[in-house]
């Protein structure tokens, strides 16, 4: 049961427990029933509790307000608050947001600055239903300048935003156009709960704003390893592969064969793979230097097909492709060399050199404009 589709039983249950001198156990385990089936386990638990011990006259008024408030009626709501401020002369949020839910907003922003001197206790998802009123009537602004002073308490108390306030934050800032200051919060959002999908394409997006099509790329990708439906990361990725020019990484989008490798005129000599199992690619736009390494990997393989293994023999080889102006082309040609080896071999995609996340390396090597279009880099 949700919200909107709050049955005329559960409405006849608000009045009766509102006279309060009629609440009966039965009453609150329906509320209960009701929270749940609605997703609000904590509310629901607290209901369940009230059947057992029931609660103070005005602990149950000011939840009735909010009941009240939620299936619609904000006069019910209005008069269980009136009533218990006759014996808790309080301001509060539940007043801020039936005033939001009357869109009474000359009043609601004063009450919010009063409240906001002194600020009473306020859960989580209070806030978060508070930030939705605002954005409902159309004033984020409104929004931010609840959510922010309340951080500041928050941090001064040393509490942590969770995943949930980070996007709120975030949100708001997009929605004002501040979309540099949005960022770290879809950041720390991502830090907190990795397996989220939306902070990672609001990078996405902000990439592309920062002219950073490789990491929109990247970010795409991300969301597609989590959620392979999902409905817009498709078009962000492709976006981004335009802005890339990556024409053959679109080819394959479309399920087209791109023209096959184009062979290096001057490919690295097999000296220079000799005991590499870390290597890095960086700005390649195929995998045709890939086709020494090769070599040389089955070469020491089946030197070593008679010998004990060992620890480092064990290791999978690891191989990053870096910054390619063509990613999906380059790996998918790169897991296309590698299918044969013998060696187990972890090969990643990532939009830039990072050092500390990339080392340490056996060898990097870079793409080059002039013959032999490709030089190795100190790892």
């Amino acid at each position: 049961m949700t919200e909107g589709s709050t049955s005329s039983d559960i409405k006849t249950v608000l009045k009766e427990l509102s006279q309060l001198d009629q609440a009966e156990p039965g009453q609150f385990e329906r509320v209960a029933r009701w929270r749940r089936a609605c997703g609000d386990a904590e509310a629901a638990a607290t209901w369940q509790t009230w059947s057992l011990l029931p609660p103070e006259p005005e602990e149950l008024r000011s939840a009735l307000a909010d009941l009240w408030r939620r299936v619609g009626d904000t006069d019910a709501a209005a008069g269980m608050l009136a009533a218990a401020g006759r014996t808790k002369s309080q301001k509060s949020w539940q007043q801020l947001a039936l005033l939001l839910e009357q869109a009474d907003l000359e009043a609601a922003s004063n009450l919010q600055q009063q409240l906001l001197l002194d600020p009473p206790v306020l859960a989580i998802p209070e806030l978060l239903d508070l930030l939705r009123l605002w954005q409902q009537q159309q004033q984020p602004q409104q929004a931010l300048d609840l959510l922010q002073p309340l951080l500041q308490f928050m941090q001064k108390r040393g509490e942590q935003p969770s995943g949930s306030i980070c996007n709120a934050m975030a949100d708001l800032l997009e929605q004002l156009k501040r979309f540099d200051d949005a960022e770290p919060w879809w950041q720390r959002s991502h830090a907190l709960q990795p397996q989220q999908a939306w902070p990672l394409m609001r990078l996405g997006h902000q990439s592309l704003r920062r002219q950073q099509p490789a990491v929109a790329v990247h970010y795409a990708r991300q969301v597609l390893e989590r959620d392979p439906e999902h409905d817009f990361a498709p078009r962000l990725q492709r976006k981004a592969l335009n802005a890339l020019g990556a024409t053959r990484s679109l080819q394959l989008l479309d399920s087209q064969e791109p023209a096959e490798l184009e062979a290096l005129q001057e490919p690295p000599g097999p000296e220079l793979w000799d005991g590499c199992r870390r290597l890095a690619l960086i700005g390649f736009r195929n995998a045709s230097v890939l086709e020494g390494w090769c070599q040389q990997l089955e070469a020491q393989g089946l030197d070593c097909a008679e010998t004990p293994q060992t620890e480092t023999s064990q290791t999978p080889l690891q191989l990053w492709l870096i910054a390619s102006p063509d990613p999906l082309w380059l790996e998918h040609q790169a897991r296309l060399l590698c299918h044969d080896l013998s060696h187990l071999l972890n090969i990643t995609s990532w939009p830039q050199w990072e050092p500390q996340r990339h080392g340490p390396m056996d060898r990097v090597m870079e793409a080059s404009d002039n013959a032999p279009f490709w030089h190795e880099v100190q790892p």
